[in-house]
């Protein structure tokens, strides 16, 4: 991770606008800063692995629905974590999350700031990795060698479901014309109006751009019917293949007995599917393996605390 300048500067003003309490630690102090949201689905990935790791951190909540990720000292802190990554800026949308698929969003949480080696890191996926590493000390890792690229398929699986238009077509209610889905469009229209606010200020009007261009894609190109058709589709064979990996499985998760990083991003992949109204997929037999596996992973005293248990968390439709 390359050093990033300016560091202190930046996440003391992220702090002062979004101040944060310790989860976990005792008298611990932690040197993990999580800036997410309740309701985020990569959120609560993060969530579920700092809280099956055990690791103290100090939670910084945004609330996505005033806007606030959009806020200038945020969008600064996220910005240089992707510099520091060698990430583009993402100015499409296919409809997942994925960092490796989209490019780097300068608007959303997840991110982490690491202010023992002054890191900050903007992907989900990576920032659970790091995690991991982070907690080497423990007797369990999350991606043990013996199934680390096995794992790698999983989460890569997982993080590149199309999770966005299901979301935003249930919540959204969008007219019949993609290009009036008023979920992606009501940030196009704040991308311009803090474009205008910032037009001076090249590193937040380059940001504000960017994520400009991929909400307008994601109006244009994601919410006609044949397109949630497709995504629908995708995550439903995606269940029917893991239903055929589970029911390989010599123990109760994907791989033997232990808990892993996979486990904890289907588990609350799953739980979302289900906030969508989508797991008649699996229910009444079709898929055993997966509702045994959902019914398993939503016990997960990490996954319950990340999801469940986490205020706001669950959709509410």
């Amino acid at each position: 991770m390359a050093t990033i300048s300016g560091f202190e500067s930046l996440h003391r003003a992220a702090l002062e606008r979004f101040p944060g309490q310790q989860v976990h630690g005792g008298e611990v102090s932690a040197t993990i800063h999580l800036y997410h949201a309740a309701n985020s689905i990569c959120s609560q990935k993060v969530r579920a692995v700092l809280l099956q790791t055990s690791q103290p951190f100090v939670s910084h909540p945004l609330d996505i629905f005033k806007g606030e990720t959009y806020h200038p000292d945020y969008v600064r802190l996220r910005m240089a974590g992707c510099e520091a990554a060698g990430l583009p800026l993402a100015n499409d949308h296919p409809g997942s999350t994925s960092v490796a698929m989209t490019g780097c969003d300068a608007c959303v949480v997840p991110t982490i700031v690491l202010s023992d080696s002054q890191e900050v890191i903007v992907d989900s996926k990576n920032i659970c990795i790091e995690l991991d590493r982070r907690n080497s000390a423990a007797p369990n890792s999350l991606i043990p060698d013996k199934f680390r690229d096995a794992i790698a398929t999983e989460i890569a699986i997982v993080d590149n479901l199309p999770n966005y238009q299901l979301l935003a077509v249930t919540v959204g209610k969008p007219t019949p014309f993609a290009a009036d889905n008023s979920f992606a469009l009501s940030k196009v229209r704040r991308c311009e109006r803090l474009m205008a606010e910032n037009a001076r200020d090249t590193v937040l009007h380059r940001a504000y751009s960017a994520k400009r261009a991929k909400e307008k894609a994601a109006a244009d190109n994601l919410f006609e019917s044949s397109a949630t058709d497709r995504a629908r589709s995708l995550i439903e064979e995606s269940l029917c293949q893991l239903d055929k990996r589970l029911s390989k499985s010599a123990g109760p998760y994907l791989f033997d007995s232990s808990v892993t990083i996979a486990d904890l991003f289907w588990g609350v992949e799953l739980i979302r599917i289900e906030d969508l109204r989508l797991s008649n997929i699996w229910s009444s037999g079709r898929l055993t393996s997966v509702e045994a596996y959902h019914r398993r992973l939503s016990d997960l005293p990490a996954i319950s605390g990340a999801v469940t248990q986490w205020p706001g968390a669950r959709l509410k439709l």
